[in-house]
């Protein structure tokens, strides 16, 4: 749990975060852009990443890079960067699985089992939910 509580209380550094976009942008060729053209992109990037913590954004960076993007439900070229919105998803996704353990953790030490929900009584959210749980 000691390991895990930081990660999932980290609070969002978007200067971190963009540090991490930047590093991203080194991996893949590009075109040369335009200094407008730079900045108008990071500004996308720092809208889409303000509210998440820098380290799931590195941890998203490292997906891509390894083809680990099977949350993404389109088939995103891998050959370039994440658009925002990519990048996001894998950060969310990131975060969400240390807040997940976090929470089962503190309900273990507390002395609450983890309720398990076979998956034929599972049911899929409606597709309106998606877009608010980061799907």
């Amino acid at each position: 749990m000691d390991e895990v509580a930081p990660l999932a209380e980290a609070k969002p550094d978007p200067e971190t975060a963009l540090a991490e976009v930047g590093k991203l942008f080194c991996t893949f060729p590009a075109a040369s852009l335009s200094t407008a053209a730079t900045e108008v992109r990071m500004e996308a990037y720092e809208s889409a990443l303000e509210d998440v913590p820098a380290w799931a954004v590195a941890a998203a960076g490292k997906r891509w890079i390894r083809g680990e993007v099977t949350v993404l439900e389109d088939r995103p070229n891998l050959s370039f960067p994440p658009s925002p919105p990519q990048l996001r998803a894998l950060a969310v996704d990131e975060w969400s699985k240390a807040r997940g353990a976090l929470w089962r953790y503190r309900r273990l030490l507390q002395g609450k089992t983890e309720r398990v929900v076979p998956p034929e009584e599972r049911r899929t959210p409606p597709k309106a939910m998606l877009p608010a749980m980061g799907g």
